[in-house]
């Protein structure tokens, strides 16, 4: 499998990808020391320009006066409101992480809910709808890799198969939280579902914090070189934090989107977003949507292993080839700076 790390970049995704500095790398990744303006091959901003590409300015409001976010580290309690696990462990509430997003939604409460995942394998999607208040989602492993939500989805798969394979056993019913979410995807008259509803782990909730788990969408390469949307995350909710967690996917890997509840973009809104010490793999548009998102100490990797072809990568200023050392032989890499 052919791949190539993108490390420890902050990204900034503003209706469009802008690669800017990052801030907490180690001395070794950190970006150049030449100063401004550089040099053509390496065009380096001044104080000024720099200014523009900062978290506070993406995370500015589009109220006008409204302060801009400045979010906190997440905290978790030392007893969270519910506990996904194996069915007769100590403390354990819910066997399904819906099951649990499901008993936080319907307390409709303005207060943030905590759900802490036991170690394990989670197969099936997660849909966390809008809410008064936020939800915390964390794994209690060690690593993000000991909990892990994971599911085989392609956007070009037919509604009726996406049934089959989303809503085993009544998941999602009429009545349930979820349900108007899973609805606006299951009722689509195309011939296929498309993107939006590719997505694994699904979120429109405000306030969403993600921590120390593993979110994938396992269709991987079983599919050809083509078009094959994949979302292993998808957002809509604004001031969501995900923080310690793999996003694995191929196509649309991570997809953050101002889509309301109707499953419709938005053109009056902004979703903000913050990602800090996480792991985002895959092939094609591995970021893409409508948002701002800042990624702090995150590292990205393509996977080139569906065409065994080139990889691409958008930074900032002109167009500069590489040739990418890939393990047993070459390949070209093209950073459009």
């Amino acid at each position: 499998m052919n791949t190539f790390s993108v490390s420890r970049l902050a990204l900034a995704l503003a209706f469009g990808v802008t690669l800017t500095a990052c801030s907490s790398t180690p001395p070794d990744q950190r970006p150049s020391d030449q100063t401004a303006p550089g040099t053509s091959s390496r065009p380096i901003l001044s104080a000024k320009e720099a200014q523009n590409f900062d978290a506070q300015h993406y995370f500015a409001s589009l109220t006008p006066g409204a302060a801009a976010w400045n979010p906190s580290p997440i905290t978790l309690p030392a007893q969270p409101d519910f506990v996904v696990g194996p069915a007769g462990t100590q403390g354990v509430t819910h066997t399904t992480i819906q099951a649990a997003v499901d008993a936080a939604i319907i307390k409709r409460t303005n207060k943030r809910q905590y759900i802490a995942v036991m170690p394990g394998e989670y197969q099936g999607t997660v849909y966390v709808p809008a809410a008064p208040g936020g939800i915390t989602l964390y794994g209690t492993g060690e690593k993000p890799i000991d909990v892990k939500i994971g599911l085989s989805l392609d956007g070009g798969m037919s509604p009726a198969d996406w049934r089959h394979d989303v809503n085993p056993r009544g998941k999602y019913m009429p009545g349930k939280p979820a349900w108007y979410m899973y609805d606006s995807c299951q009722s689509k008259r195309s011939d296929s579902i498309g993107v939006l509803c590719s997505a694994v782990f699904w979120s429109q909730n405000n306030g969403l914090q993600l921590q120390n788990l593993t979110i994938e969408n396992t269709l991987g390469d079983s599919v050809d070189a083509g078009n094959h949307p994949a979302v292993a995350l998808r957002t809509d909710g604004d001031q969501v934090q995900i923080n310690n967690v793999n996003i694995l996917g191929r196509q649309n890997t991570f997809f953050v989107t101002n889509s309301g509840v109707q499953n419709r973009l938005e053109t009056n809104r902004q979703p903000r977003t913050l990602v800090t010490n996480s792991y985002i793999e895959g092939d094609v548009d591995i970021v893409s949507g409508r948002g701002a998102v800042v990624f702090d100490n995150t590292e990205f990797r393509v996977v080139n292993s569906r065409t065994q072809q080139e990889a691409y990568v958008f930074c900032t200023g002109y167009a500069v080839q590489h040739l990418l050392r890939f393990p047993r032989r070459k390949q070209p890499f093209q950073c459009f700076r």
